[in-house]
């Protein structure tokens, strides 16, 4: 079997960068928010959220550890068969690419909206769809480090940007709680899992752990940390703009723009720019490595490398065409685009484990016969 991939990463990096990847929507647009009527319950969402997430990451690392150096693609063949194993493939690789395709397009809109409405958003999608590529062409090994440390700038541009505006913040917008019931969470918690779907990223990582039986572990604290800071986001954000929280195109950007501490500690807003443009770019470049790497093992390719610089332009026409708009995109990533991500994750899951149990139940047979 020809070797694709022979980097390896450690427990902290694998951990980090599945905390980019669901952090990333915060830092631009917080579909949560925006995908609920009533604001004050979003953080109960949240928790929610990360409750039912531990189990499916929990899964998809058991599964990966029952085939060891393999991944989510090169097991799915072995369980389901070339054909319909093949055909899983595509699906996965199809939500590789989709994902690509939308955070492509976010980032651009986010610069547009922001800060420079006069510049084709082209521009900025080519930028971050080169910069990714030649992270993901350089291998995991090199953007799981980048990664690692753009998580750690991430965390903290965070917590500065909700520390900061507190002289704004009036916690009585956080009340009353679930004074409209339990249907109130159904969009957001909908909206969070559709993220969390991308936790299908854990089978192709898990074969490149210097550790693999730390996965499960990290994953856990992966879901923990990226909710954490979930949470308090969704929390500040209510508390500074109240009922009105849910109306904000960029909402961190938007809180950002409030700090300003005397006259010497203003313009926070560039560095929430840049926590966004690195930790976009960290992800998309994991996919773009994702889907390489699927497309060679599904088609028996000896490399994948060469594969990039075409997904990449392939991404930036897509991410052009699919959407009219921000408000087009936001929409489809809170509905359409949550729903079929968790089906699709659901699906694989629930095929893989039920291959497995045949599998299993076929060989004790054999063995009792035997």
């Amino acid at each position: 079997m020809t070797v694709l991939e022979g980097g390896k990463i450690s427990g902290r990096q694998f951990m980090a960068v599945l905390i980019v990847l669901r952090i990333v929507p915060v830092t631009l647009v917080f579909s949560l928010i925006s995908n609920i009527n009533h604001v004050q319950d979003v953080w109960i969402a949240v928790i929610i959220g990360a409750v039912i997430t531990i189990p499916f990451a929990v899964l998809v690392t058991k599964l990966s550890l029952r085939f060891p150096g393999k991944t989510i693609i090169e097991y799915s063949q072995i369980l389901l068969g070339p054909v319909v194993g093949r055909l899983l493939g595509l699906v996965i690789l199809w939500c590789f690419l989709c994902t690509s395709i939308d955070i492509t397009r976010v980032l651009g809109e986010g610069y547009v909206i922001a800060i420079m409405p006069e510049t084709p958003i082209l521009a900025f999608m080519v930028m971050l769809a080169f910069m990714s590529s030649y992270a993901a062409r350089s291998g995991l090994e090199v953007t799981c480090r980048l990664g690692e440390d753009v998580f750690y700038i991430l965390v903290f541009v965070l917590l500065l940007t909700y520390v900061l505006p507190y002289n704004a913040m009036r916690f009585e917008n956080l009340r009353p709680v679930l004074a409209w019931g339990v249907s109130n969470l159904v969009p957001p918690v909908i909206s969070d899992l559709g993220f969390y779907s991308q936790f299908l990223m854990i089978g192709m990582l898990v074969p490149y752990l210097n550790r693999p039986e730390d996965a499960t572990k990290y994953a856990i604290y992966a879901v923990l940390i990226g909710s954490g800071l979930m949470a308090l986001a969704a929390v500040v954000l209510v508390a500074v703009f109240g009922p009105t929280a849910n109306s904000w195109t960029l909402p961190l950007y938007s809180l950002s723009r409030m700090i300003s501490l005397g006259e010497f500690f203003e313009r926070i807003e560039v560095a929430v720019m840049a926590a966004w443009t690195l930790s976009t770019g960290i992800k998309l470049a994991l996919f773009l490595w994702a889907a390489s790497i699927a497309i060679a093992q599904l088609f028996n390719l000896r490399a994948f490398e060469h594969l990039v610089y075409p997904l990449g332009a392939v991404i930036v026409a897509s991410g052009l065409f699919f959407f009219n708009s921000m408000v087009d995109l936001e929409d489809f990533l809170a509905k359409a685009g949550a729903v079929s991500s968790i089906l699709v994750a659901g699906v694989t899951l629930t095929l893989l484990y039920a291959a497995l149990g045949i599998r299993t139940l076929i060989r004790r047979r054999k063995g009792g016969s035997g």
